[in-house]
């Protein structure tokens, strides 16, 4: 996993070296239960983020990939990811699970790679991958991330006679 994420001069990020990133992060992968191994890359502003998946034995903990990547995107402050690289065992990569196409939506991805150890890969368009996402624009205007939610006026400052705020 890349806790010092890479910078790409302008144009000179490709889908393979996106991949080679994905590549070298599934060397870092943690899975002592599985031996699944996966690297995944995002890239955000560009700027790529690599991350392994983490396996825990309590297995809900477990973390793939694809939002250990995401995650270090946002933790850097990005809040927009273009593209994701997948790398996994097999000739044709694996897709993302549920939960990381769930974060993918959140985070604005439009492309992913998934690719294979041989080096081939397929291209896929995040509406291929996860037809009518459910994202922010679907939440309440006051659940959402860009709109100030108003807090309520704390009871210890309202009067219960009047039911008028106290200055």
């Amino acid at each position: 996993m890349s806790a010092d994420p890479q910078r790409a001069g302008p144009g000179a990020l490709t889908p393979e070296r996106l991949i080679a990133a994905a590549r070298g992060a599934r060397a870092q992968a943690y899975a002592p239960y599985s031996r699944y191994r996966v690297g995944a890359a995002a890239l955000s502003d560009g700027v790529v983020f690599s991350g392994a998946n983490v396996e825990n034995a309590s297995y809900g903990l477990s973390v793939c990939a694809e939002r250990v990547a995401i995650f270090l995107a946002a933790a850097a402050g990005h809040r927009k990811v273009r593209e994701v690289a997948v790398v996994t065992a097999g000739h044709r990569g694996a897709a993302p699970c549920g939960a990381c196409r769930q974060v993918m939506a959140e985070f604005g991805v439009e492309k992913v790679y998934l690719a294979g150890l041989q080096g081939r890969y397929r291209v896929l368009t995040f509406e291929d991958l996860l037809p009518e996402a459910f994202g922010p624009g679907d939440l309440p205007a006051t659940s959402r991330p860009d709109r100030a939610v108003r807090q309520a006026t704390p009871a210890s400052r309202v009067d219960r006679r009047t039911k008028r705020t106290r200055r």
